[in-house]
């Protein structure tokens, strides 16, 4: 029913419909971090957006303000927050892993590109943002980059839930996403290169960069993958083992060289080199100068400039793909080196020392595989 009322004039008039609320205010008194009473207050469009604003007011004043993340702040914040965390040295995580997870913030959530760059930590800690940027990162960089990019955000908000800033990790709620693109080339993991596979790429690698008629930038990069792929060839080492080595590293007459390890203390070793590797490092030695690392990076033509890993690794599937063998990989060398020693009958504690595996057990079970349904006879006639 319209309100109506009678003016001075004594006439009938409608009663103007009064203004409704806009915002709605929300206040509080509490005694602070510091022990100080003080009064909090919030607005919203709605009494509820009034009272959830109020709420994340009250828990950042009870934190107090040497408070290193909240809600509120931006997830890039948060995430720098982070990567300072995973540094200290209590961290328990390597330098390689802390590299990597490094690299993979920068390169996919913290890009012009994200979706999630702009949020609050708060506002990224929804399943559906989370999967449907992983969704992009997938379709755009491949399923390995996703995996990375859900790790990296599941160390984050990890981080803010055993602070007590969100109540819980939404990263949780998402399911592993794949690209839907079919992939050209099926790589193999598990399988380990024949003596005659290794031998072919080592020299059909090095006469490509002997080739005629290249020009000196692409003729400096098809010498260090030839020589990269000998070194990894001929050590085990990992391919971010190898690309950090320096001259100083090396020592060409006694033929021997140290690996500074990224996973764990064993993997920091010295190796001898065989002799045939010898002599390439001796000729790379003479050809580049021994300055700065083995492998800088071959575009830069700066000795102390290490060739990026993404680049080094492209290079290193590429000639792997031009000899024929499209289902390796660069760490099907570090497996072929393991399958070699052992299928020379040296025991299980000298192929991890090789390689630099702190647990004898992993060589064998992940390197080396196990045989439960084959011939065993040689165990019978020992019984």
């Amino acid at each position: 029913m319209t309100a109506q009322y009678k003016n001075s004039a004594g006439r009938w008039v409608t009663a103007p419909r009064p203004q409704k609320a806009t915002r709605w205010k929300a206040r509080v008194y509490v005694r602070g971090h510091d022990g100080v009473r003080q009064e909090i207050v919030r607005f919203g469009r709605t009494r509820r957006e009034a009272e959830a604003s109020l709420e994340v007011a009250v828990v950042a004043a009870l934190r107090g303000a040497d408070a290193v993340i909240n809600p509120t702040m931006s997830l890039l914040e948060a995430g720098e927050h982070w990567l300072k965390q995973i540094a200290r040295p209590n961290s328990g995580l390597s330098a390689r892993t802390i590299a990597d997870y490094s690299w993979t913030w920068q390169k996919y959530v913290d890009s012009a590109t994200s979706s999630l760059r702009g949020l609050t930590l708060e506002q990224a800690n929804d399943p559906q943002r989370l999967r449907s940027f992983l969704q992009r990162v997938a379709e755009t960089h491949g399923s390995a980059s996703a995996k990375k990019a859900k790790s990296v955000l599941h160390g984050v908000i990890g981080y803010a839930v055993d602070n007590g800033v969100l109540p819980s990790n939404a990263t949780r709620q998402v399911r592993t996403v794949t690209s839907t693109a079919a992939r050209s080339t099926a790589r193999d993991h598990t399988r380990a290169m024949t003596r005659s596979e290794r031998d072919r790429v080592v020299q059909a690698t090095l006469l490509a960069a002997s080739e005629p008629g290249l020009n000196p930038r692409t003729r400096r990069k098809r010498r260090a993958t030839a020589d990269l792929i000998a070194f990894l060839a001929g050590t085990g080492a990992r391919i971010d083992e190898a690309r950090r080595v320096r001259w100083q590293d090396v020592n060409l007459e006694g033929g021997r060289v140290y690996l500074r390890g990224t996973k764990s203390e064993t993997s920091d070793r010295w190796l001898n080199l065989p002799d045939w590797l010898a002599e390439r490092l001796a000729a790379r030695a003479a050809d580049c100068g021994t300055e700065g690392y083995i492998f800088a990076a071959p575009a830069e033509r700066d000795p102390e400039r290490v060739w990026d890993q993404s680049n080094s690794a492209g290079a290193v599937r590429a000639a792997l793909d031009s000899c024929g063998l499209t289902w390796a990989v660069p760490h099907t060398f570090r497996r072929t080196v393991a399958t070699l020693l052992d299928q020379a009958n040296l025991p299980i504690a000298r192929i991890a020392d090789q390689l630099g595996h702190s647990d004898v057990s992993m060589t064998a079970r992940v390197y080396l595989g196990r045989d439960l349904k084959g011939d065993k006879r040689e165990l019978a006639q020992v019984l």
